[in-house]
């Protein structure tokens, strides 16, 4: 068979790649579950079923233990920093800040097998998260094939898990339109149960709490709802249009 000879100098032609799939959505994902006796604060927001506890953070210590930063809000906190000491899954705790309603503290404690699923699925909770009376509240990142994998697996070992929320639209930054200082109000805000129906705590009391003058906190709280509005256009139309403006 004759050979076609190409010119000199002209690369052989190159066949396009396929192009590449574009990635499944993202979902934003708000998970209800009772935590598993495995979990080393179950037994203390139960025996406390109106204590708040913030997890600030989580690190691995080891295979087996893991150190949390908490910040518990609860009327008389501070006398109880003992108790979560006796905890028989906890090793240590280091007080950071003990007040009469508000307690910081770390913690060394055993690893709950929750949180081996979510290092197998390359997952993580977003913190800080809220706990309590035995049930926390977990905001996830994940594809869908992901999330439906992580609630499988994590029904094995915490039965209660319930998908609450699912947000569709892609990502923002973490912290949206909100300045960190802002972040941090909105979400001790939240963990105080300000935003509950009923009110867990007033304004007044809220402001007590942070240490800040009421009509501050009045103001600062209105400045992050209404940039939290403004970031999602569709729900400012619609209020303009049900007032009539």
């Amino acid at each position: 068979m004759a050979r076609v000879r190409r010119p000199a100098g002209k690369p052989e032609p190159k066949t396009s790649a396929p192009a590449a799939e574009p990635p499944e959505d993202v979902r934003v994902c708000r998970l209800r579950v009772r935590l598993p006796p495995s979990a080393w604060l179950k037994t203390f927001s139960e025996r406390h079923p109106e204590a708040i506890i913030e997890i600030l953070s989580r690190h691995d210590l080891d295979g087996l233990r893991s150190l949390s930063e908490v910040r518990l809000h609860l009327r008389d906190a501070g006398s109880l920093l003992e108790d979560v000491g006796r905890l028989p899954l906890v090793e240590e705790v280091e007080p950071l800040t003990v007040g009469p309603e508000v307690i910081h503290f770390r913690a060394v404690h055993r690893t709950s097998p929750v949180v081996r699923v979510f290092r197998e699925l390359h997952l993580e909770r977003r913190f800080p998260f809220v706990i309590r009376d035995g049930e926390a509240t977990w905001v996830v990142v994940a594809s869908r094939a992901k999330i439906r994998t992580l609630l499988e697996r994590l029904r094995a070992v915490a039965p209660d898990v319930v998908l609450e929320a699912v947000h569709h639209s892609e990502l923002h930054q973490p912290l949206g339109p909100l300045t960190v200082h802002q972040s941090d109000l909105l979400h001790r805000a939240i963990a105080a149960g300000y935003f509950e129906i009923p009110r867990k705590v007033s304004l007044t009391e809220l402001a007590q709490r942070l240490e800040v003058a009421t009509s501050t906190l009045s103001e600062s709280l209105a400045i992050i709802e209404k940039k939290l509005v403004e970031q999602w256009p569709e729900v400012g139309s619609t209020a303009g249009a049900s007032s009539g403006t």
